[in-house]
């Protein structure tokens, strides 16, 4: 009887032991994961002064000298989610002197030939995203995993999906992207690069998520493929 206490003891331990080693390290990294990453709460913003206009040169007597025309001041343009931003915008998320306050701004996207998937023609998409740590405290981004392209304009019309960059479609297309953690101190600029393949055609919007921290149900902002065609400049870089 004692034996097979004994015995029963020793496959018990074994038990509760094999389901440490098996389960603990899987727990770990979900919380590690769980916790990679800075959560951006506040609102999206992209803020361009729109061209000032000059008033009418009003009536001078003769031989009084011209008075210069005098300038209205700027009326601010603002884009907000859920507008798409555009290449080149500066978005700011944060108020300025906040301890969490970024700037994004999508460069340029170009497209490359890929190998076919399963007989389908197909894409690799590259792009770059520059990131400012505008805030008082350090920010931790995973560009890999928060940023995608997730529309397509392909000649039978657009497709939406989701297409993260991925080692590689930049193998492929001989290119670095930038595909782990990252810790930005403040002030510190630097610019991630990514390569996705998708549908053959041409890549129409991205979208970047605000909270790394969840699979499912962070907020988002979204860029369209095109320079803004009301504005130019930025009130603050």
């Amino acid at each position: 009887m004692g034996n097979e206490l004994s015995f029963e003891t020793v496959r018990r331990e074994m038990l509760l032991r094999s389901i440490y080693v098996l389960f603990v390290p899987v727990l770990l990294l979900f919380a590690v994961l769980a916790c990679v990453g800075t959560v951006l709460r506040d609102g999206a913003i992209y803020i361009c002064p729109s061209p000032i206009p000059a008033t009418a040169a009003p009536t001078v007597l003769p031989g009084t000298p011209s008075p210069l025309p005098t300038a209205l001041p700027p009326t601010p343009f603002v884009i907000t989610p859920p507008q798409n931003f555009y290449v080149g915008d500066a978005v700011f998320i944060g108020a300025e002197g906040a301890p969490v306050r970024v700037r994004l701004r999508l460069q340029p996207i170009r497209s490359y030939p890929a190998s076919p998937a399963g007989g389908q023609p197909r894409s690799i998409y590259t792009w770059s995203l520059e990131v400012r740590n505008a805030g008082t405290q350090n920010y931790e981004i995973f560009p890999a995993v928060q940023m995608y392209l997730n529309t397509v304009t392909t000649a039978s019309g657009e497709i939406t999906g989701v297409w993260g960059s991925s080692q590689a479609a930049a193998d492929e297309a001989r290119l670095t992207i930038d595909d782990n953690f990252y810790t930005l101190t403040p002030g510190e600029t630097r610019t991630f690069r990514f390569a996705a393949y998708a549908p053959m055609g041409s890549a129409r919007r991205f979208t970047f998520t605000l909270d790394p921290t969840v699979s499912q149900g962070s907020p988002v902002i979204t860029w369209i493929n095109q320079t803004n065609p009301s504005c130019t400049g930025d009130i603050a870089g």
